[in-house]
């Protein structure tokens, strides 16, 4: 029996191909309805409820008249939660009974500073390029304008499943970037926002069980109270920045003097007989 290097080669590169593409991230976009079935599931309907508890309790009321939430189904629960008079959604993809507009995250048909508040619910993680959509946020946000991210804690249970997950299941709410808190809050620092609170929520392991999803435990009381940072998700409240020009001394504007010493436009002659009738009045003084 003869083996053929060049074969084998190509099953390995496939083989390695096929093993890495299971941690890329393809975006929301493309699994549109795997995505909704597991938004339909206890432990998704879990998360929700304290990320809605959060929105609700912890964090202040945003000025300003338009909010755009950006995620992975329309919710219009969640946009509820806030009380700016024009509050609409956009989604990667079309979904079945949903009226939120299509958009592209990294390229949202809105004007430049037009959002006074937004909202990327699990938005980023699941994007292609998480950057490129924070930039796009930054655009269209208005200086002063707040935004709020809702992400996985690559550190809490929901995170640490993922990697394990990801080997054996092609499932969509698997395929997405862990992103760390220090990472996103300097990015967040280069698109000149200002962090100005952070919280953590949802202790329970990702089981999708009714009686465990449901169950208050000790465990999740006392997260809570202590704010521990290991929770399945974290929010990041941030402003951005109001842009302020160098505003310097203004200049002391002179008027030209010739090489005597005259103003500019006056003759020598006239200019010494001033001078001349002047030193006579103080000399009579």
């Amino acid at each position: 029996m003869s083996l053929d290097p060049l074969n084998m080669a190509g099953r390995s590169k496939v083989t390695n191909g096929g093993l890495l593409d299971r941690f890329k991230v393809s975006g929301v976009g493309t699994q549109p309805e795997e995505i909704q079935r597991w938004l339909k599931s206890d432990f998704a309907g879990y998360l929700l409820r304290h990320e809605r508890r959060l929105l609700r309790d912890k964090f202040p009321a945003f000025p300003g008249y338009r909010m755009l939430r950006l995620g992975l189904s329309e919710d219009i629960e969640t946009l509820d939660c806030f009380d700016q008079i024009h509050r609409f959604s956009l989604h990667p993809a079309e979904i079945d009974g949903s009226h939120a507009a299509l958009a592209n995250y990294a390229d949202l048909p809105l004007g430049s500073e037009t959002i006074d508040a937004m909202l990327l619910h699990h938005a980023i993680e699941f994007s292609v390029s998480p950057k490129a959509v924070l930039a796009e946020a930054s655009r269209v946000i208005v200086p002063g304008g707040n935004i709020l991210l809702c992400l996985f804690n690559p550190y809490g249970p929901m995170g640490l499943l993922k990697y394990p997950m990801q080997l054996f299941s092609q499932r969509a709410q698997y395929k997405f970037h862990n992103l760390r808190l220090g990472r996103v809050s300097d990015w967040l620092s280069l698109l000149n926002f200002q962090v100005v609170q952070i919280e953590h929520g949802a202790y329970n392991l990702p089981l999708n069980s009714p009686e465990w999803v449901e169950h208050d435990s000790r465990w999740e009381r006392a997260c809570q109270k202590i704010r521990f940072p290991l929770g399945n998700f974290y929010m990041i409240h941030a402003v951005k920045r109001v842009p302020r020009g160098i505003h310097g001394a203004a200049p002391v504007w002179k008027r030209a003097t010739n090489s005597y010493g005259a103003p500019n436009g006056l003759k020598r002659k006239a200019y010494n007989q001033s001078q001349t009738a002047g030193d006579a009045a103080k000399d009579k003084q």
